[in-house]
């Protein structure tokens, strides 16, 4: 009987120090929000996670080119087209709409996680230079992040709940705030990132795409644009033409958009096949797991979506097509040379557009009219095309980086501030330098501030095509309505723009889980 006792309290004692070790246990994989950043390797994991919201749902895997190359015109239906992409096409959107939907979600990630690392930063007692430094970067990335995804909310909805901390974002009943507080927020921001930030060149090569210093002044300046702050905002691009900063136009747009080279021109992109080096992939489980749209996240489907021996959804509008040819200063009507840089063409190259493709095949180069077996006036993308993908991976899931500000932009940006800023002879240089890169005769006037302007906004919509620029222009100009009503009218017999179009709709997901927006809401729109 005492033996029986004596091997029941042993086995209890047993049972309770392995209990007791079994919950003392802790998971080394597992994440902490209040201990996360203990070590520069976790604080880089951290950095990495705030990046990839750029591919989730609605962002730059796939539907961020749809939306606003729609929206804005540059591309035109085409009959694989489906689903609510074309209530987008056709300007029947609705608070319902999924790919806005998922567009505003996305940026609101993305703006949590900056939040999430901004005040770990601020609880990080680092303990050498060394880690300090990289807080220091780290929190500038997060704020030049953060200003990116108001930017993008802001011009499109308007008045949009701001929540500038980590507290904020449990706090799920929010009124909007007006977008003049939002657009002091973002300068903020960008203003502290410059600070923090390093140059493009003293970033590793395997960090290659971060944000960085001339980036964050690239947007200020954007920003101030918008603002029609003409005078800071020409500040701020100035800065970018002299050292230290080195940017520089590429050889040709083939450099950027086909041949995927690092060139001097990309001040800040959405990386794809590079995020490899960033550790893609397993740096996202603080957050949830990644939640990119079909879980590729090296790689964008625009150009399987855009393709022509693919998807083909879209093609190039009749009216980007047309923009390609425009009368030089003698009054002669001239073809410019990007447009064989923009679009295939299979009517012999009548419009300008590139006849051939596929210059890296197997087989050589191939005619376009023949690819797509049609006579008639087809005109599909080539920017982002890289058909030769198709001989290694059986479609062509694009590694090139989607570009978000590059230097060309930059300096059409600065030569509109100089105009709007009725400084016109010192737009003229700008315009060209962007111009001679690819062959394309140089204005020897601007003419009035009027003529500048539009000559401006003309060099813009072909430089940019399908750059996801031209419904942002559209709007700010205050022309989206009358522009895109004029252009439907022409190819399809239609004026659907009506003024509420100038916002998108607040998705009713949102309203539904945020009752204090809602009631903020008119007229079941924005």
């Amino acid at each position: 009987m005492k033996r029986k006792i004596l091997f029941t309290l042993l086995a209890v004692l047993l049972l309770n120090a392995c209990s007791e070790s079994i919950l003392d246990v802790k998971n080394e994989n597992s994440y902490d929000g209040n201990t996360f950043f203990t070590n520069a390797k976790t604080a880089i994991e951290a950095s990495t996670a705030m990046y990839s919201p750029l591919l989730f749902q609605g962002m730059f895997e796939r539907e961020f080119y749809f939306i606003f190359d729609l929206l804005g015109y540059d591309a035109f239906k085409n009959f694989p087209l489906q689903g609510s992409l074309l209530e987008i096409a056709a300007y029947t959107h609705n608070p319902n709409t999924g790919e806005l939907n998922y567009f505003f979600n996305s940026c609101y990630k993305m703006i949590f996680r900056t939040n999430f690392v901004i005040d770990m930063c601020n609880k990080w007692e680092t303990s050498n230079d060394q880690d300090e430094a990289l807080k220091t970067r780290i929190e500038g990335e997060a704020k030049f992040l953060k200003a990116l995804g108001y930017f993008w909310l802001v011009n499109c909805y308007g008045d949009v709940p701001l929540r500038e901390t980590l507290d904020d974002h449990y706090v799920l009943q929010m009124e909007r705030t007006p977008k003049t507080e939002i657009w002091t927020a973002i300068e903020t921001d960008l203003t502290d990132a410059i600070d923090k930030l390093p140059l493009a060149q003293d970033y590793a090569p395997s960090d290659y795409g971060r944000a960085s210093r001339g980036a964050a002044i690239a947007l200020l300046g954007k920003v101030y644009l918008y603002q029609n702050k003409y005078t800071q905002a020409i500040i701020e691009f100035t800065k970018l033409m002299k050292p230290p900063y080195d940017y520089d136009l590429a050889n040709s747009l083939d450099d950027i958009f086909i041949h995927d080279l690092k060139t001097k021109e990309t001040i800040f992109a959405v990386m794809h096949g590079e995020w490899q080096g960033w550790g893609v992939g397993n740096a996202y489980g603080m957050f949830g797991g990644q939640e990119s749209w079909a879980n590729k996240t090296t790689h964008t489907g625009r150009a399987m979506e855009y393709g022509f021996n693919d998807w083909w959804n879209v093609l190039v509008s009749p009216t980007l097509v047309n923009a390609f040819t425009y009368n030089n200063e003698s009054g002669v009507p001239y073809i410019d040379p990007r447009a064989a840089l923009t679009f295939y063409d299979n009517l012999d190259g009548t419009k300008g557009g590139d006849t051939i493709y596929c210059e890296e095949c197997p087989d050589g180069k191939l005619s376009y009219a023949k690819a797509v077996g049609k006579e008639g006036p087809i005109y599909s993308w080539r920017k982002y095309e890289l058909y030769e993908l198709r001989k290694n991976y059986g479609q062509p899931d694009s590694y090139i980086n989607s570009q978000v500000i590059r230097y060309a932009d930059v300096l059409l940006m600065l030569a509109e501030s100089y105009i709007e800023n009725n400084e016109v002879e010192k737009a003229l240089p700008l315009i060209n330098q962007v111009r001679k890169r690819s062959g394309a005769f140089e204005y020897t006037s601007l003419g009035t501030q009027p003529e500048a302007r539009e000559i401006l906004r003309h060099e813009r919509r072909i430089e940019l095509a399908g750059e996801q620029s031209r419904y942002f222009d559209l709007v700010r100009w205050g022309i989206l309505v009358q522009t895109i009503n004029a252009e439907k009218q022409i190819v399809e017999n239609t004026q659907p723009v009506k003024d509420f179009h100038v916002l998108l709709p607040i998705p009713q997901s949102e309203r539904d889980a945020n009752p204090l927006l809602d009631a903020q809401v008119k007229n079941n729109w924005n």
